[in-house]
């Protein structure tokens, strides 16, 4: 009796099988998602009951319609996603978000404190292919309660799954971001991207009133933001919230980073312990914690001294007359090949040898 054949891949186990089965597989559902909308649509039953009722997704609130920047409209439907959900399916764009997420510290998300009770305003996001959701508003919200490590169990959203531009969805983040205005930095970060993207695009160089038309910023402003982009990371990430820094705390730190060069790591790394320790001692509110970060660089920085590099030399070979010597020194990136009384045949088989090498670096 012949056995029953059960379910089997006609692909079988050739190389790539498992990867085009889920590819498959997110197709089949990208399918019954849309199939699952106009059956909603055509039982007048609203999308979040069908959701919360089959497969346990809560929703808050109603669909909202949109009109977008270029014309488009697109639905956005409100969900609430648990701590885990928020942890391993959201994402944030720099591009579009314009926030930047690495320098978003405990400090500086003191101000949402009350989401620990409320969220009292949904986040705003666009489903991506890969089905997590881009954050376009709500960065702060999204990484305060990720940085509560699940005491804060939910968070709600709004959430299209309508395709929408690049350009619709960077016009939409900027008009909802109007709770706390990006730093000088954060727009300098953003202003560069626009600048690099631009001419891998187009092979030209915008200018920056060119920057400051695309963006709607003054010269003044992009001129600013764009110095403040130039501050070395390790700098600014002594300072707990970047948002209290101004022009003139920028330029402090520029002429910080230029004084001291490459002794600039060492420097932060000996500052970063200095100010943990005016962080507990003092107890100071972010203002006058800034203030005195930034008279604590600009006073170390006058009376840093930097770790003096020793160069290594190794002898190449012993000479039996004393005043005859060949070593090579090493200091840092730079080092050097010393001979002293050395016959000159053997000076033009080095030139040689040391021609020939340098000329296979050249091909």
């Amino acid at each position: 009796m012949a056995k029953k054949r059960g379910s089997v891949s006609p692909l079988g186990n050739a190389p790539g099988s498992q990867e085009a089965i889920a590819d498959s597989n997110k197709n089949q559902i990208e399918s019954l998602a849309k199939r699952l909308k106009l059956e909603a649509e055509k039982s007048k039953t609203p999308l979040e009951d069908v959701l919360s009722h089959h497969l346990g997704v809560v929703s808050v609130g109603q669909s909202k319609i949109w009109t977008l920047k270029s014309g488009q409209k697109a639905t956005f439907t409100p969900v609430t996603l648990s701590y885990e959900q928020l942890k391993s399916n959201t994402v944030v764009t720099f591009e579009i978000n314009g926030r930047e997420q690495s320098l978003l510290t405990e400090e500086s998300l003191q101000d949402l404190s009350t989401l620990d009770d409320q969220q009292f305003y949904p986040a705003i996001g666009r489903r991506l292919a890969d089905n997590k959701i881009d954050v376009l508003d709500g960065s702060r919200r999204r990484a305060y309660v990720l940085d509560k490590g699940g005491t804060i169990n939910t968070f709600t959203m709004l959430v299209t799954d309508d395709e929408i531009t690049l350009s619709d969805a960077k016009a939409l983040a900027t008009s909802l971001q109007s709770v706390k205005e990006h730093s000088l930095r954060e727009i300098g970060l953003r202003l560069e991207r626009d600048k690099e993207t631009y001419f891998k695009e187009y092979g030209e160089k915008l200018t920056q009133a060119e920057l400051a038309k695309r963006h709607g910023l003054s010269q003044s402003k992009v001129s600013k933001a764009l110095q403040a982009a130039t501050v070395d990371n390790d700098l600014i990430s002594v300072f707990p919230d970047i948002s209290l820094l101004n022009h003139s705390d920028y330029k402090i730190l520029l002429s910080t980073q230029a004084l001291l060069g490459d002794q600039l790591c060492d420097f932060t790394e000996d500052l970063k312990s200095k100010a943990n320790e005016l962080k507990i001692a003092k107890g100071l509110i972010k203002e006058d914690l800034k203030d005195m970060l930034s008279k604590l660089i600009a006073n170390e920085s006058r009376s840093f001294k930097p770790s003096v590099d020793k160069a290594v030399v190794t002898t190449l070979i012993k000479f039996e007359n004393k005043d005859q010597f060949a070593r090579k020194k090493v200091k840092g990136r730079n080092f050097s090949y010393e001979f002293g009384r050395i016959p000159k045949q053997i000076q033009e088989k080095l030139d040689t040898a040391i021609n020939e090498v340098l000329s296979g670096l050249e091909s």
